[in-house]
């Protein structure tokens, strides 16, 4: 009767630990190596304003969800504001300070930004934000690695002297 038992157990802890195998720091720099190239995409896409891209970098899925400027975006709503908005600027500039990739798994990792971002309207206003922050994540579907989650904002000062916390 325990050999009945230990056998449909011992199959279970096998397929437990199989799915949630770690994956190996090969496998993470390989990840790592394709997500800095989508990374790179949307950079470019944004620093010269080029719309089309950025929505075809975009996944357009239930899942889409970006946060920018007080507001949350689905992908139909995100394309919109991306149409609308990004042609009115000349260009971005983006100084990096701080970037962090974490890979959760083959086909999904998030990306980190803190840095300086300009950006220069078409109408000769500009807008420097020295602490900017965007936070990316990437899913690889159909061999493609798209956006379906970002979060920008900038650093705002705190009342409080913070010095103490860190």
């Amino acid at each position: 009767m325990k050999a009945k038992l230990l056998i449909p157990f011992l199959l279970l802890l096998g397929a437990c630990n199989t799915a949630n195998k770690p994956m190996t720091d090969e496998q993470k720099a390989a990840v790592k190596e394709e997500g800095s190239s989508i990374v790179k995409e949307i950079f470019d896409a944004m620093i010269i304003s080029d719309s089309e891209k950025m929505i075809g970098l975009m996944e357009n899925s239930p899942d889409y969800n970006f946060v920018v400027a007080g507001e949350i975006y689905n992908y139909e709503k995100m394309k919109e504001m991306v149409k609308q908005y990004m042609p009115l600027i000349e260009r971005q500039t983006f100084e990096t300070k701080f970037e962090q990739y974490v890979i959760i798994d083959p086909s999904c990792f998030i990306y980190t930004w803190h840095g300086k971002n300009g950006a220069y309207m078409k109408t000769g206003d500009s807008t420097i934000y020295d602490d900017y922050l965007m936070t990316y994540a990437f899913r690889k579907t159909e061999g493609s690695w798209k956006l379906f989650f970002g979060h920008e904002s900038s650093k705002v000062p705190f009342p409080i002297d913070t010095a103490k916390v860190q």
